[in-house]
């Protein structure tokens, strides 16, 4: 499996300058605007979506085909691709770290804990979008599956607003008991999410290994 991660890294690493540019584009803004969010957010979501372009590059080269000759597994492949998701958005959400400390020691910024919790979070939330996403990827194909992967991103973000939106302006009233959870959620957020995630992946894992097995190529 490590040689099928590290063809992935070699593919991807033309996308290095490109990220240079972004990180001199967002550094600067959250530099003049002394806010690191600038920054750790973006570059982490930034980092995470170069799973997709491996998806690209393997659809293009037909990859898949010439992978299945070799002695791999199909599990093998299916678990490279998590793994693949998981080591890009942790590294994206490390180097973001490191500019926010960073940041933070030359603007004298003495707590950057909300910024480096809201790195956490972004990549549970990419990780998770993933587990939704990859097997449609591997039942469809990453051209295909772009649609369903936009819509699985900004439904959830556009529903969540709406009601927002209209919660702020009186015109619906949520239900105390939902706003009760809501904040119980949220008062234990940091052992919620991991339990979530991991149970999202591990199905998400199970269905893409069930698609794939009977995929013909």
């Amino acid at each position: 499996m490590v040689g099928l991660l590290l063809k992935d890294f070699i593919n991807l690493k033309r996308y290095l300058k490109i990220f240079g540019f972004y990180a001199l584009i967002y550094g600067f803004l959250a530099f003049t605007q002394k806010d690191a969010s600038y920054f750790t957010s973006i570059f982490t979501i930034l980092f995470s979506i170069l799973t997709l372009s491996s998806y690209s590059y393997d659809e293009m080269a037909k990859w898949d085909i010439y992978a299945l000759t070799m002695p791999v597994t199909r599990e093998d492949i299916v678990r490279s691709k998590y793994s693949l998701m998981l080591l890009l958005s942790v590294l994206g959400c490390a180097f973001s770290i490191l500019f926010t400390i960073v940041l933070n020691k030359l603007l004298g910024v003495e707590n950057g804990v909300l910024e480096l919790e809201a790195c956490f979070i972004v990549v549970a939330a990419i990780a998770f979008f993933y587990a939704i996403v990859i097997p449609i990827i591997t039942k469809l194909g990453v051209e295909k599956a772009r649609f369903i992967s936009f819509a699985v991103y900004m439904i959830p973000f556009g529903i969540a607003f709406i009601i927002k939106q209209a919660a702020e302006a009186g015109k619906i009233q949520i239900p105390t008991r939902i706003v009760e959870l809501i904040h119980l959620a949220m008062q234990y957020r940091r052992i919620l999410i991991p339990v979530i995630l991991v149970v999202a992946l591990w199905i998400s894992y199970q269905i893409t290994i069930q698609i794939y097995r009977k995929k013909e190529f």
